[in-house]
């Protein structure tokens, strides 16, 4: 019994937590990393964020490299997705090595270079395919919804049906491709990282699934959020398509699409164009039955759809009209109407006035068939350079 208590004697202290405020922080500062971890838990319970990330920094510093996961939740709650993945990249690059659960980490905040690439598998893209998609994922996040997505796809009787192929995933690290996290906006993203692989060809659309925000579709790319729902895929899908929303449209857009001269699927601008719009998709009477939709508002035009019924255009989770389907297989049947993603990778590069890359772009879409890319590069050839 004496040995035993002179050995408390000398060993034995308060347990972390029964310890002084002060105390705490002085061997925090110390390098007690398990002091740290106490005190940043305190700290953001207090709703301290601040003070809580600089602890659990001195923890990690300690040696106690476990808590890095707490850290970056903490920090993305502060900072936001994109800062954390900069914060962690510049940890990971400072070590001598990185191990599995930081590179698990790593996958999390869209950091693919500390992952081993995925074993390369097959194309599905062939000559069976009207239209090929390329998928791009910025994080763990989005690889995984976009499986999901495409086993959906593939299980959904109507849109299985079209002929539309998706390539293997393009993992981006997200602190280049920088798609944004902004509840309520149009995800952004800086798309021109993907030039290398958009001059390459064998695809003609972009299928972005990365960031949080509001879906949306522009020249090419299909940009979905990391959480986005397969009724939000489909509606964006037929945009591709030339699909128009049978919401209202904002000014500017419905100012330049609610035009007599164009004609969509699932849109007229005015009933007295009906046998041209019947002509155009070789429709019977019998298959359209016209419905107001509000579509053309903001221009001033009533426009119709030609369902009766509410469709997925108008909200994600109404059901596809067979119609629309049948309309989707005949804009399919002509693929090389369908603006190709290089085209607008093109006008970029021109507005760049990088022409190397204008004229491989162009090329690419050209290669497709696109009307507007052929008609481009013949006036591009017509052009008289100088002895």
């Amino acid at each position: 019994m004496a040995i035993a208590w002179l050995f408390c004697l000398v060993g034995c202290e308060p347990a972390l937590e029964h310890l002084p405020e002060q105390q705490l922080m002085d061997k925090a500062q110390q390098g007690h990393g398990a002091a740290a971890v106490l005190l940043a838990k305190k700290r953001q319970q207090q709703g301290d964020i601040p003070a809580a990330l600089n602890w659990y920094q001195k923890a990690l510093d300690a040696g106690l490299t476990h808590e890095l996961a707490a850290l970056l939740a903490l920090k993305q709650r502060q900072d936001g997705f994109l800062a954390t993945a900069s914060y962690l990249e510049h940890r990971l690059q400072q070590q001598q090595s990185v191990n599995a659960a930081e590179a698990d980490l790593a996958t999390d905040y869209g950091l693919w270079h500390y992952v081993q690439s995925p074993a390369k598998v097959a194309s599905n893209s062939d000559s069976s395919c009207s239209l090929t998609l390329q998928p791009v994922v910025q994080s763990k996040a989005g690889s995984r919804q976009l499986q999901l997505l495409q086993q959906q796809w593939q299980q959904d009787p109507q849109l299985s049906s079209l002929a539309v192929c998706f390539l293997p995933e393009k993992r981006m690290n997200s602190t280049d491709l920088q798609c944004s996290y902004q509840a309520g906006q149009r995800i952004q993203c800086q798309y021109q990282v993907l030039t290398p692989d958009v001059a390459k060809g064998g695809f003609s659309q972009l299928l972005v699934v990365a960031g949080e925000g509001t879906a949306n579709y522009n020249n090419g790319i299909v940009q979905l959020a990391e959480s986005s729902s397969f009724e939000v895929f489909r509606h964006e899908f037929a945009h591709i398509l030339g699909f128009m929303d049978e919401y209202s449209l904002s000014t500017e857009v419905a100012q330049t699409e609610c035009r007599s001269d164009k004609i969509r699927p699932n849109l007229l601008t005015d009933k007295t164009q009906l046998d041209i719009y019947l002509q155009h998709w070789q429709l019977e009477k019998h298959d359209v039955q016209l419905q107001p939709v509000e579509s053309c508002d903001n221009a001033g035009v009533q426009a119709y759809a030609p369902v009766s019924n509410l469709s997925f255009m108008r909200s994600h989770e109404a059901q596809v009209p067979d119609l629309y389907i049948k309309l989707m297989q005949k804009v399919l049947a002509k693929p090389e109407l369908i603006m190709p993603v290089q085209y607008f990778y093109a006008y970029l590069a021109r507005q760049e006035q990088d022409w190397y890359h204008w004229r491989l772009l162009m090329d690419q879409a050209a290669k497709q068939g696109y009307p507007d890319a052929l008609h481009s590069l013949q006036e591009a050839s017509a052009i008289p350079t100088a002895p």
